[in-house]
């Protein structure tokens, strides 16, 4: 039967993963974690495992639920009063303003060991598997999406290579670990997976760019410190077209990637 790869489908293999009891951080962590996101993380993974692999294994579906969970676990401690400060997120109360700074100080730890937990319930007999979990887990700690929040609290925005390094450290990292270890378990090549590396971290600047135009009133360090609108515009159409070369040096049907990067490109939010 053809895997029809949604939010709604994501959604059941997060679920699926979640515990059962029903105390006060778990209704944060459920909050956040169905609070209207659009699952781009764990549906590129999805995706390239498929393209890669001929379909969606269960090695796969556990990798997108743990990715889903780390994003999460980040977008809870981002908001937070000593972090990025911010009372909304998609619309809602951020979780510190609905439940409290310690439960959702809380909610954050607890999705980030749950998706630790999650992983061990795959293949670990299976070697791409293994590598797949151990690469995301380095995107998602200080070699990743920790260097990059370190990056914005504590670094100036000064040239646009200093937007660029935050871009992929604080939004391309976890992107890199859809792309990656989406082809790692799909059964790709370690020159492969390089490739894929390669395409994630171009869409993760692509991404950050149209983020930080669209939040322009918002942010505080951004890459229009260093480029016009209608540059990074230019820079993010000349970006997808890197990407889309990438692809099509690669042996698999790739055309959901650049739907994508024509998608970040048109988003309105």
């Amino acid at each position: 039967m053809k895997t029809n790869i949604t939010v709604q489908y994501v959604d059941e293999i997060i679920r699926s993963y979640l515990p059962k009891n029903r105390d006060k951080v778990l209704q944060a962590m459920e909050y956040m974690l169905f609070s209207g996101g659009k699952r781009f993380r764990p549906m590129l993974l999805l995706n390239t495992a498929k393209a890669v692999g001929g379909r969606v294994t269960d090695g796969a579906k556990i990798l997108a639920a743990a990715l889903e969970f780390v994003h999460t676990y980040s977008l809870i401690h981002d908001d937070l009063p000593c972090m990025d400060n911010d009372d909304m997120r998609r619309g809602r109360r951020s979780c510190h303003m609905q439940f409290g700074e310690a439960c959702a100080v809380l909610a954050g730890d607890a999705l980030l060991n749950l998706a630790t937990e999650t992983v061990f319930e795959g293949p670990m007999s299976n070697k791409a598997y293994v590598g797949a979990c151990a690469y995301l887990f380095k995107m998602s700690g200080i070699g990743g999406l920790v260097h990059g929040q370190s990056l914005d609290l504590f670094t100036e925005t000064k040239d646009i290579e200093d937007a660029t390094e935050l871009a992929i450290a604080k939004t391309g990292t976890l992107i890199r670990a859809a792309l990656v270890c989406g082809a790692t378990v799909g059964g790709a090549t370690p020159q492969e997976a390089e490739l894929f590396d390669e395409i994630a971290c171009k869409l993760g600047i692509c991404y950050q760019i149209i983020d930080d135009i669209l939040d322009s009133k918002k942010c505080e360090k951004s890459f229009l410190d260093v480029y016009s609108e209608s540059d990074l515009i230019e820079h993010v159409h000349e970006l997808n077209g890197e990407i889309a070369a990438i692809c099509d040096k690669l042996p698999y049907e790739l055309t959901f990637i650049k739907e994508f990067c024509q998608q970040n490109a048109e988003r309105k939010k």
